[in-house]
């Protein structure tokens, strides 16, 4: 029986748990080791380990840097004073994007929306010549937007005030910035490792068994995917809860959000299972396509074109069937199949939502994130200016400026989305819950404003009764 209107945790799912974690953990154990051996390994035509040269190339890169003579080890506390300083500034902007975003979400939607469709036209005058599939897969979605506007704008206002949820729900439940925090500390960890075991198979099995490191490692990146997405999805399903909790104007903690998903984990790894595999089926193709087309020959270029199509319609396809699947599992306590059965229900329901979320919503949220970009530039130009103050001489202004930017622009990104990956899985589930009051008429608590709820019907629904023809009849 599915809960509506109220999470009701169900006891941890131990088993799926324990599971997962002891694989993760001898995954990431296997690819420690794989590391440190390949750092013994020495290349073809090298006289180096792969050690010495990477421990050569960070030392090239602080003497470029810093000036001649300079190592790693001697100027380590600059790079650490960087890293830590532009991304404390990074959460900083990020802190003041959330109170714009709270503020003026309406405005962002209602710009990204329009800001598509021009895109679109303009896109579709320039190269809709020469790649007339793609204008049709760009136009459309902007018909639909002009039609929608047309038609049923409350759709779109609507969608600002969940645009404006979004910031407000971030800054009062500040727990959402933790599981993306932990996601993006699991990936970079996930991704060295499967780099380390990778490159080892490769470099193992060079020669005449060349292929068979190669299938190894395509299979082990499978492993690695269902690793990232049960820890991706697992992230994605707390802030859901979160999200939830909070538009049904209760107040969620972290672990009332942990229990919820320790429950339905099961069904969470099982999506991220099957996330891995279709996203794996993906990168063989592709992979395929990429190999054949460099033969050069017509039947290996159709045959590149075909996997490549394949490989985005499979995507596309399991993205919308299973678009509301989570928020199916994390908050109504649906098992996998049911939700996707439930995903794709709403989807046909509410497809010019989606379709908002798709267009305006995410060219706004570019928006912000182009903000961001251009005051992290900013910000770095001018630690750039007063580094080439501290050190003098020893560095260009060129270097100077380069070397601050570069870090600001990446590390003060990394905040921005530990901030915008909250937002976009609050905005789905905001979705979620509204077909939820539609489908209870609007019964349930809900932070939606009441003149925003229902439409034609539901404004009907809410007029006088006393001042009615029929009741003034009868």
């Amino acid at each position: 029986m599915t809960a509506v209107g109220k999470i009701k945790p169900k006891p941890a799912n131990k088993g799926a748990i324990l599971g997962y974690s002891l694989t993760s953990l001898i995954f990431v154990g296997i690819g420690v080791l794989c590391f440190i051996l390949l750092l013994r390994i020495t290349p073809q035509g090298s006289t180096e380990t792969i050690g010495e040269i990477i421990s050569l190339l960070l030392n090239d890169l602080m003497e470029l840097i810093v000036g001649t003579g300079a190592t790693i080890a001697q100027y380590w506390w600059i790079i650490l004073l960087i890293v830590v300083g532009l991304t404390a500034i990074g959460f900083l902007v990020g802190w003041l994007l959330l109170v714009l975003v709270a503020k003026f979400g309406h405005i962002i939607v209602y710009a990204g929306c329009i800001f598509y469709i021009i895109g679109a036209i303009v896109g579709a005058l320039l190269f809709g010549l020469t790649n007339p599939i793609g204008m049709i897969g760009t136009l459309l979605p902007a018909v639909g937007l002009i039609i929608g506007m047309i038609t049923n704008f409350k759709k779109f206002k609507r969608a600002g005030e969940f645009m404006k949820f979004t910031g407000r729900v971030v800054l009062a439940e500040k727990g959402m910035i933790i599981a993306p925090l932990f996601v993006t500390f699991v990936s970079i960890i996930n991704f060295i490792t499967m780099g380390s075991i990778f490159a080892f198979l490769v470099f193992t099995f060079q020669g005449s068994v060349e292929w068979l490191g190669y299938v190894l490692g395509s299979l082990a990146s499978l492993l690695q995917l269902v690793i990232y997405y049960g820890m991706f999805y697992v992230a994605e399903a707390i802030n859901t809860t979160y999200a939830y909790e909070w538009y049904r104007k209760r107040d969620p903690d972290m672990k009332f959000c942990v229990r919820n998903v320790a429950g339905m984990f099961g069904p969470i790894l099982i999506f991220g299972i099957v996330t891995a595999l279709v996203t794996w089926a993906q990168q063989m193709l592709r992979n395929s396509a990429a190999k054949t087309s460099k033969q050069g020959n017509a039947l290996g270029i159709i045959f590149a074109i075909l996997a490549r199509i394949v490989a985005r319609i499979m995507g596309i396809i399991f993205k919308y069937l299973t678009y509301f699947t989570l928020p199916a599992i994390a908050i109504e306590g649906r098992k996998f199949k049911d939700g996707v059965t439930r995903s794709f229900a709403l989807l046909k329901k509410y497809y010019m939502d989606v379709l908002i979320r798709e267009t305006g919503v995410s060219t706004g949220m570019s928006f912000i994130q182009a903000i961001a970009f251009l005051i992290y530039g900013i910000i770095g130009a001018i630690i750039g200016v007063i580094l080439k103050g501290v050190l003098g001489t020893g560095i260009t202004w060129t270097v100077a400026l380069l070397v601050t930017i570069i870090p600001m622009l990446i590390f003060g990104n990394i905040p921005t989305f530990f901030i915008f990956r909250p937002m976009k899985t609050a905005y789905l589930t905001f979705i979620f819950a509204y077909a939820q009051d539609e489908e209870t008429n609007h019964k349930l608590p809900s932070r939606m404003p009441a003149e925003l709820r229902g439409d034609i019907k539901e404004a009907g629904r809410s007029l006088d009764s006393n001042k009615s023809i029929a009741k003034l009849v009868m």
